[in-house]
């Protein structure tokens, strides 16, 4: 949710038309949140299905719950660290019905059979790296940047953020910017145009 308000503010205050739209689902129950952002694209947020630029995944199942709107001409920016979500993880669901967590490697195998445009790493590793687990937005905001895609440059954006960001963090949070923008400097946005 937190990526999804800063990219509507930074186009918004660069004079373009965004509208943004967040279903948060049952979060707190293992159910999936997601966000949209459209740029230029209408007055509705709601993505239609196969029509998605470009997808963040911040997790591997909530990233593949977005393949309906993913074409093979969508990036998509996958993290492979997982998050098993509770009623998963209960042993009473497992034996119950079976319940377990896909492979990640079923997951990008299933993703690449509609898209070639896919990265997929650990970028939770980054925002470790970086200094913190909470930083992943930032990581993933530096990748979205870096592969090319937006009019816009990170350092265009990493300006705009910083004064959404509490100085003490503020640091952490670059950090993980630029290693997000450094993990995709190799990707070749579709069309391979930079």
């Amino acid at each position: 949710m937190t990526a999804a308000q800063w990219l509507t503010s930074f186009f918004a205050d660069r004079g373009r038309e965004v509208t943004s739209g967040q279903l948060h689902g049952m979060a707190q129950r293992g159910g999936d949140v997601s966000a949209s952002v459209a740029i230029d694209c209408g007055p509705s947020p709601r993505i239609a299905e196969g029509r998605a630029d470009v997808v963040l995944g911040l997790e591997p199942v909530e990233t593949a719950r977005s393949l309906p709107f993913i074409s093979s001409s969508t990036t998509v920016l996958m993290n492979t660290r997982t998050v098993v979500p509770f009623v998963v993880a209960q042993s009473f669901v497992r034996k119950r019905n079976g319940g377990r967590y896909p492979e990640v490697s079923e997951l990008e195998a299933a993703l690449r059979a509609v898209t070639p445009h896919l990265v997929a790493l650990d970028f939770t590793r980054l925002a470790e790296e970086s200094g913190s687990p909470r930083t992943l937005n930032m990581v993933m905001l530096g990748a979205l940047f870096g592969i090319g895609l937006l009019p816009d440059s990170p350092g265009e954006f990493l300006e705009a953020v910083r004064s959404r960001i509490p100085p003490r963090l503020s640091s952490s949070n670059e950090i993980a910017f630029l290693s997000g923008v450094r993990a995709v400097e190799s990707f070749q946005p579709v069309g391979g145009q930079p």
